[in-house]
């Protein structure tokens, strides 16, 4: 039986205890209130169905968000996982104080989809207040000198200003999904019963961001043979790796000398890429082509024995160098993750079964890796030849 006692004005406590069940106790505004709260918990605890929400009631979404950041976010493996997901959060957190002073139990999906809904109305929004880099919507005005002559410098015509673009769906979608898997981190510890960033509960905006660009062969050896003329000489190995093993830039440049087997023909990629798990490290192996042996064994032979990096460059160095290399080959729409979708079509062409590519390419589901899989028309149209006719003539 419930207890309730007045407590002051518009103060009425009550306490339920059952054997067998944490006590629980509340305050509400009327002894009615009081009575319909505590015949609610006795129903549930008679029904074995009761759930503690204390933890959660005591729990804001901003202390979900910020003890998310400590303990998934600062230990993801790649340093631009980290970043983009502590962008994100840190940009929920200070543009959103209302929704993250809600306590954990109060959220519900009508909440994220109301800010869904702001979220796809919001101009982009980058650089410095005021900066070159952010959008300017209002028109180009040529610089006058003081007599209202213009400038010597202001005849040359200027580029126009990039106008203003609402926020992508595709970043929506990565922020509404960076929000959930927070919840989730602390979804058994606060008792929670379901996530209401649920994807069944909160539409995701709908993203065609899926990527169909084959090289031919030609296009491929233009732009190695572009590369190897680059003035960074770690960009042609990285972009031919990239090629044969399938492996994503960040793995080819965290690769070790320690990690290259070349008797058992293998190299083991560290802290790769974990989506379902981002706070677990995740080494995978991965075989090595003849091909990528001699490109091993060509840098091992020139390399500087201090160095226990195979390839001794930056991400930005890497990126800025193929940016001119594809310019220059004629192949501005390829990017360099695009060699991980060659590899892995290529694969599926000479035969592989999906359990081979996912070995090689480190999937955990045959989804992911069937977003990675462009089989080209030409190998369709051959592999029909081969079959025999539908009906004979």
């Amino acid at each position: 039986m419930a207890t309730i006692r007045e407590k002051g004005a518009y103060q009425w406590h009550v306490q339920v205890r059952r054997r067998g069940w944490p006590t629980q106790s509340k305050t509400r505004r009327t002894r009615k209130e009081a009575e319909a709260w505590a015949r609610e918990v006795e129903t549930q605890m008679d029904k074995a169905v009761f759930v503690d929400r204390t933890p959660a009631e005591r729990t804001t979404f901003r202390e979900v968000l910020e003890r998310y950041l400590v303990e998934v976010t600062d230990k993801r493996p790649g340093e631009a996982s980290r970043k983009g997901e502590r962008a994100r959060i840190e940009r929920f957190i200070r543009e959103e104080p209302e929704l993250c002073a809600h306590a954990v139990a109060n959220l519900t999906p009508e909440h994220f989809e109301d800010w869904r809904d702001r979220r796809l109305q919001q101009i982009v929004r980058r650089g410095r207040e005021g900066g070159r880099g952010r959008y300017k919507p209002v028109a180009w005005m040529p610089k006058l000198k003081k007599d209202g002559s213009l400038r010597a410098n202001a005849a040359k015509p200027k580029a126009a200003p990039k106008p203003a673009k609402t926020v992508a769906p595709g970043t929506v979608r990565r922020e509404l999904t960076t929000l959930k898997r927070a919840i989730d981190h602390c979804k058994k510890r606060l008792k929670l019963i379901s996530n209401p960033v649920n994807s069944e509960d909160v539409r995701r905006p709908s993203v065609y961001d899926e990527r169909d660009v084959r090289l031919t062969p030609e296009e491929i050896a233009r732009l190695l043979e572009v590369c190897r003329q680059s003035d960074n000489p770690w960009l042609a190995p990285v972009v031919e790796l990239a090629f044969e093993t399938g492996a994503r830039r960040s793995s080819l440049l965290r690769l070790e000398w320690r990690d290259v087997n070349f008797g058992r023909r293998t190299a083991l990629l560290r802290g790769v890429k974990n989506s379902r798990r981002p706070e677990i490290v995740i080494d995978h192996p991965v075989a090595l082509s003849p091909r990528a042996l001699e490109i091993l064994r060509g840098l091992e032979a020139s390399r500087d024995k201090r160095q226990s990096r195979v390839l001794p460059t930056t991400a930005d160095a890497v990126q800025a160098a193929f940016g001119r290399a594809r310019a220059k080959a004629n192949v501005r729409h390829f990017r360099l993750h695009d060699a991980r979708h060659e590899r892995a079509s290529s694969l599926v062409e000479a035969g592989w079964s999906d359990s081979q590519v996912m070995a090689m390419t480190g999937h955990r589901d045959p989804k992911s890796l069937r977003r990675y899989v462009n089989l080209r028309r030409e190998h369709l149209a051959d592999a029909l030849a081969k079959l025999p006719p539908a009906v004979s003539r």
